[in-house]
């Protein structure tokens, strides 16, 4: 038999290695997690508090279009027709199909546009004239008056982004419309699609009266009688469409179209596109009347032109596309 003196060096060799075992696990539980290193972290997100998220510019609003069919109309208006301007001579047009969208562009379209790009528009970057928009008779701009603001020059809250966009220039209009994949309306495109097969003044006949369209109603058309003058714009569809679906075109807002102004050129025209570039011409083409005119403003045929950095509380615009 061993003696008991001869196991006291294994005895304590027993201790010592119990010891170190139980220090090593109480330095490393064994259900607590080792952390890892960066190399394990390869395939994980690290997201920072309060990191800034850049907006995608892939992400870009709805557009509600209409079909518009191939055609031959008659354009400007006939000498009989009241508040006629001696520009507006008529002659045939032949369009190719297309497509327009069936609302002014929107406040919140617009939006979707500046947040995605950081784009500033001629009235924040003072192009052309003052920084601002025009909100006053005296045509001048009024500081810090932007697209994000009404015909007053207050800033809209987000109810409110169902208006047409407007104290945008043609420049303006132009950039979302290429950011968007489309285009701006020709002018002949953006009369055939107002007057929808009609050949009256209004496509609504031979008057326009303000249940049908946002325009000043204290000046209505001919020897009608005067109506309602809201003194403010509406939110996109307010009235009816015409024959074709499309709204607001009359009243409301002006529309920018792609076209320098020029006369017409009275020979039979085949998807024209305006002036050709030898004539000088320095402002582009905006049709459709707003809410602050009278109804002969709102005509078909009625031309009216700004220069392409110009904006107001009457401006806004809508979208074209192509059909290949």
């Amino acid at each position: 038999m061993m003696k008991l003196e001869n196991l006291k060096p294994l005895f304590f060799a027993i201790m010592f290695a119990i010891f170190i075992v139980s220090n090593v696990n109480a330095q490393n539980p064994i259900n607590k997690p080792v952390p890892q290193s960066p190399a394990h972290t390869t395939n994980m997100q690290i997201v920072k508090p309060n990191a800034e998220v850049k907006p995608n510019p892939a992400i870009k609003p709805s557009i509600e279009w209409a079909d518009i069919p191939a055609g031959t109309y008659t354009m400007g208006s006939p000498m009989s027709e009241i508040n006629r301007s001696d520009d507006e001579t008529q002659h045939k047009v032949t369009l190719s199909a297309f497509k327009i969208s069936k609302y002014e562009v929107t406040v919140g379209q617009f939006k979707a546009f500046v947040d995605a790009t950081g784009y500033l528009t001629d009235a924040d970057k003072g192009i052309g004239m003052a920084k601002g928009s025009v909100i006053t008779e005296d045509q001048q701009p009024t500081k810090g008056v932007n697209w994000t603001c009404d015909e007053n020059g207050n800033k809209r809250n987000d109810s409110l982004f169902d208006f047409p966009v407007i104290h945008v220039s043609w420049n303006d209009a132009i950039a979302f419309a290429k950011w968007m994949g489309c285009r701006l309306p020709t002018e002949a495109e953006w009369e055939y699609a107002c007057r929808a097969g009609s050949n009256t003044p209004f496509n609504t006949g031979s008057n326009l009266t303000t249940m049908q369209a946002n325009y000043n109603g204290n000046y209505p058309y001919g020897q009608n009688e005067k109506s309602v003058n809201r003194g403010k714009i509406m939110p996109v569809g307010s009235f009816s469409p015409n024959a074709w679906g499309l709204y607001d075109m009359h009243g409301n807002v002006f529309e920018w179209c792609s076209d320098w102004i020029a006369r017409y050129d009275t020979v039979p025209q085949h998807n024209p596109k305006g002036p050709k570039p030898e004539v000088k011409v320095i402002a582009r083409v905006c049709r459709g009347g707003s809410w602050l005119p009278g109804a002969g403003f709102c005509r078909s045929a009625f031309r009216n032109s700004y220069k392409p950095f110009r904006r107001n509380n009457t401006l806004g615009f809508r979208l074209v596309k192509t059909i290949h």
